[in-house]
């Protein structure tokens, strides 16, 4: 028998293979459920055996941490640690990791590849030759990139990405991080503003921050007043920073262009929820941060780092103190 136990809450890979053959020598991995996010029967018996845990959408609450009583660490497979209760980890002096530049290249160009998408009027053009038409008017008017303004909301790495392959297609590029000053920006093609400033100037819109009490429902109908009619909104980052039933009435308003969404408040949305098939709308399914290569690089990352801590060592990538 192993000398360690290694928990994976969630996963949607074919199998562990990678995580079993990085541990086989120290530790046993054990599934907790292959569903991701779902509720897996005596789950917190199962925790309590854990000595590191490796999660990705399982929703590790208070409780669930409060169940560990010999975990090491809590290793993400992602970016983002909102499914996580970081507070009551950092009161059980557990530390919580994540895997921060898995996915720069293709987040930052997923973003970028809705816009020029939208921008382009792919969508419009594509149903009407569908249904047998030849109009160019369907999608007017197009604007050429290089007079157009991005702006990026959370100017971190992916924000950093995109922004940087923006301004090389020859766009103008602002940028809003309340966690960053302009001498943070001073080699960058970015210019820093408010947040209010950025959506008067932009003609693109896009998300890159991490879902937050603060980040929450950041866009609402206020925020969508302010952007300009001909501007289109692309949030690849985390659903709920958005208001849904505002971003459906400011396009239905026409208080914007339309808009590029690969994450929702609630995933799969709902079928009756109108940002599914609205005729504005360019949907993909939680996939902005997918290739074969970020996916194999984002569970090699965890477990070596699980590998580390088990080994006496100390982890990268901490998200808590």
């Amino acid at each position: 028998m192993s000398e360690y136990t290694v928990v994976v809450t969630d996963h949607d890979f074919t199998d562990l293979s990678i995580e079993r053959d990085g541990l086989a020598d120290i530790a046993d991995v054990v599934e907790l459920t292959s569903a991701v996010g779902a509720e897996a029967a005596n789950s917190h018996e199962t925790l309590a055996r854990a000595d590191a845990v490796i999660n990705l959408r399982y929703e590790l609450d208070r409780a669930a941490i409060d169940s560990l009583e010999d975990c090491r660490v809590i290793s993400r497979y992602g970016i983002g640690v909102d499914n996580i209760d970081v507070e009551a980890a950092s009161e059980h002096g557990i530390p919580v990791t994540n895997v921060p530049d898995y996915c720069l290249e293709e987040v930052s160009v997923h973003a970028l590849t809705l816009y020029l998408a939208l921008s382009r009027g792919l969508k419009s053009y594509d149903a009407d030759v569908a249904d047998g038409g030849w109009d160019r008017d369907v999608a007017m008017p197009i604007h050429r990139l290089s007079t157009q303004t991005v702006g990026v909301v959370g100017y971190g790495a992916i924000g950093r990405a995109v922004g940087e392959r923006a301004a090389a297609l020859g766009a103008d590029v602002v940028a809003s991080d309340p966690f960053l000053t302009e001498a943070d920006l001073a080699a960058d093609p970015a210019e820093l503003v408010e947040f209010e400033e950025l959506l008067a100037r932009s003609d693109f819109v896009t998300v890159h921050s991490p879902l937050t009490p603060e980040t929450r429902e950041l866009f609402d109908a206020e925020a969508f007043q302010q952007m300009n009619e001909g501007a289109y909104f692309v949030n690849v980052a985390r659903g709920p920073i958005v208001d849904g039933d505002a971003l459906v009435e400011a396009l239905d308003a026409g208080e914007i262009a339309g808009a590029g969404l690969d994450v929702f408040p609630d995933e799969p949305p709902a079928a009756d929820d109108r940002l599914r098939d609205h005729p504005k709308v360019l949907t993909t399914p939680h996939v902005a941060w997918y290739s074969e290569e970020a996916n194999d690089q984002r569970r090699r990352t965890v477990t070596e780092i699980v590998r580390t801590v088990l080994d006496g060592g100390e982890p990268t990538n901490i998200v808590n103190e």
